[in-house]
């Protein structure tokens, strides 16, 4: 399904405007089938991974109503996606995520996986760290982090990056002000992912911005690219910044807004990426619902038809 014409936005790289398409725009996730009730009010936020034979695994958040968990999506090469339920549940590490869990980042390790993911207690949320052999069966590893003043009451959206010299976590952080709703996205980088040492604030909101989270970061020739919600108050919006370093960024602009979209909403959020097998980069993002009261989202992905990213 194909949610709007493909449209070009300009954006500007290394001095340069280049324009970007966002093609075969396509819901994720059917509305019926096995495993639907979890994740029937909101699906976003996905991690995927490829394996050798094409086949494509995907941790992402889904909410029911009144629970947020994790659950696990699997797509052989030629098939659509399969939901395969559950993959971290509310309270699994105990009071620290006993209200709901979200926003999880998967990546391989030699002896299986490790997951970020996002827990709150009720009142704060805080960043958890799993580990498995398979994917599918989990060991709880806890909270990891001390927080600081940039994000005092929230720590969320998590994305870790593997390069050949560290690990490096960018996440969303709630400092408290603006009712809460301020966000900055921040940085800290591990020799190994066991012990993690702050960076601090990485890109901040202008003064025409409410907040910017739920970063993604990919690392391709050395180049950090970072995918982001720049949330102006009344509209969200997919922007996109660039790196040398991981720590200085360039804000290159946006990269797909809900006018792209067709969406009369005015939001998308929760993007992340992966670079395909065979060289291409697929977006996965959320789009609200129009007119829904009880604040849906659900899971879409597109191709990159232009450009290197």
């Amino acid at each position: 399904m194909v949610v709007a014409p493909d449209r070009s936005r300009t954006v500007t790289l290394g001095g340069l405007s280049i324009a970007m398409s966002w093609t075969r725009h396509r819901i994720v996730f059917s509305r019926s089938g096995p495993c639907v009730e979890v994740d029937r009010l909101r699906s976003f936020r996905a991690s995927v991974l490829e394996a050798d034979d094409g086949t494509l695994r995907m941790w992402y958040s889904g909410h029911d109503g009144s629970t947020g968990r994790i659950l696990e999506a699997v797509q052989e090469p030629g098939q659509p996606w399969r939901r395969r339920g559950i993959s971290i549940d509310a309270g699994f590490s105990g009071d620290s995520d006993a209200f709901g869990v979200e926003s999880p980042s998967v990546v391989p390790t030699p002896v299986g996986f490790l997951m970020a993911y996002a827990g709150s207690d009720g009142a704060d949320s805080r960043l958890h760290m799993a580990t498995s052999t398979d994917g599918h069966r989990w060991q709880a590893q806890g909270t990891f982090m001390q927080r600081g003043k940039p994000d005092a009451i929230g720590a969320t959206h998590p994305c870790i990056v593997v390069t050949g010299e560290r690990w490096w976590l960018f996440y969303s952080g709630y400092d408290g002000a603006d009712n809460g709703r301020r966000a900055t996205i921040l940085a800290a980088v591990s020799p190994n992912g066991a012990s993690w040492d702050r960076v601090g604030p990485v890109v901040e909101p202008t003064r025409d911005e409410v907040a910017v989270s739920e970063p993604w970061v990919l690392v391709r020739h050395r180049r950090f690219t970072m995918l982001y919600v720049s949330d102006a108050g009344t509209r969200t919006a997919i922007d996109m910044a660039t790196s040398d370093d991981g720590v200085t960024w360039d804000r290159r602009g946006t990269t797909l807004g809900p006018e792209d979209l067709g969406d009369e909403s005015g939001l998308v959020r929760s993007p992340s990426a992966t670079h395909l097998n065979d060289g291409r980069l697929r977006l996965w993002y959320a789009t609200h619902t129009a007119g829904d009261p009880a604040d849906g989202y659900h899971l879409w992905s597109a191709e990159l038809a232009a450009a290197d990213a």
